[in-house]
């Protein structure tokens, strides 16, 4: 790899925190192409960045989740032990209300395996899955009707995905069935 130096990298100086107000979700099985990893990259933007794209099988697709504003968040966790590193990825959302369809996705999904893609408030997108792998719904912290009429009433979310490497995904996001 050809290695260079790594200045500020801020385009056009933004570098706004936080997730959108939405982000995409599927069921891992109804996938079938994933986007690749790079392959000995020549330079390190190739090596940050994720090639081709998420495709969904014959009539599946993709689903937008509404997220309350600045109540989501992407953690980038370092795991594992000497040699054997790699990446925790932790999304966390809030859905607000306490509406039927959204306590059904959570039946439906609290034991599923997902794909998820989260994009950034700078325009970034983030996939949750591969081919070898799923993200798992992994606890809802701070959910339900809250204590005082201040409170907040909702569903929070938190979805876990393991990963070798980080990398970006800048493919398309097929929100229609897959013919």
């Amino acid at each position: 790899m050809d290695f260079a130096d790594i200045g500020k990298e801020l385009t056009d100086g933004k570098n706004l925190g936080g997730l959108g107000q939405k982000v995409y979700f599927g069921l891992w099985t109804d996938v079938a192409t994933w986007p690749v990893e790079p392959a000995a990259p020549l330079d390190m933007e190739t090596a940050g960045e994720l090639t081709g794209d998420i495709t969904m099988a014959s009539t599946k697709r993709m689903f937008e989740l509404y997220t309350t504003e600045d109540a989501a968040k992407l953690d980038l966790n370092s795991i594992g032990e000497e040699a054997g590193k790699g990446w925790e990825m932790v999304l966390n959302v809030f859905a607000p209300g306490l509406a039927k369809k959204i306590l059904g996705f959570i039946n439906a999904t609290q034991n599923e395996d997902l794909v998820l893609i989260a994009p950034d408030n700078n325009g970034q997108f983030y996939l949750m899955g591969c081919e070898l792998r799923s993200a798992k719904f992994s606890g809802s912290d701070g959910s339900g009707t809250g204590s005082t009429t201040e409170d907040r009433r909702g569903v929070a979310m938190s979805f876990t995905f393991h990963a070798n490497g980080l990398y970006t995904y800048t493919g398309a996001i097929p929100l229609t069935p897959a013919v």
